[in-house]
């Protein structure tokens, strides 16, 4: 009976190493089939990563050209903003000088009316007090 027992465990064994020898060469093909992949890929991908890689680098450089650039404008919005006030401030005295100046040109005319008419009223009464 202890044979038998043997020879059962001894075909038990047979048939899982029938079963498993295919099982270790697939997974040993798989394993091959995988490297070749991940080679291929690796052969692809090392380029792509340069590139990728060149690409940020021109994408950054144009990130600070573009940062340079809005600075730029800031600085002219800000002068010309500041021109805007100045010459503000310009068109404000202007018309401030103007005022005055048309303030006092009309006084001028009406004083050199008044004095005329005092002039020419006093040499009317002479010229007529003479006769």
């Amino acid at each position: 009976m202890e044979n038998f027992f043997w020879g059962i465990i001894a075909g038990a064994v047979i048939v899982l190493i029938a079963f498993l020898i295919p099982a270790i060469l697939q997974i040993t093909r798989t394993v091959r089939a995988a490297e070749d992949f991940i080679k291929t890929t690796q052969a692809s991908l090392n380029p792509l990563l340069l590139k990728l890689n060149e690409t940020i680098d021109r994408t950054n450089k144009v990130a600070a050209g573009v940062e340079e650039s809005v600075h730029n404008v800031q600085h002219l919005t800000r002068a010309v903003g500041e021109t805007g006030a100045l010459i503000d401030e310009l068109n404000h005295f202007v018309r401030q000088v103007g005022v005055f100046l048309s303030a006092g040109t009309s006084g001028l005319g009406s004083g050199i009316k008044a004095a005329f008419a005092i002039l020419t009223k006093g040499a009317v009464e002479k010229i007529t007090s003479k006769k």
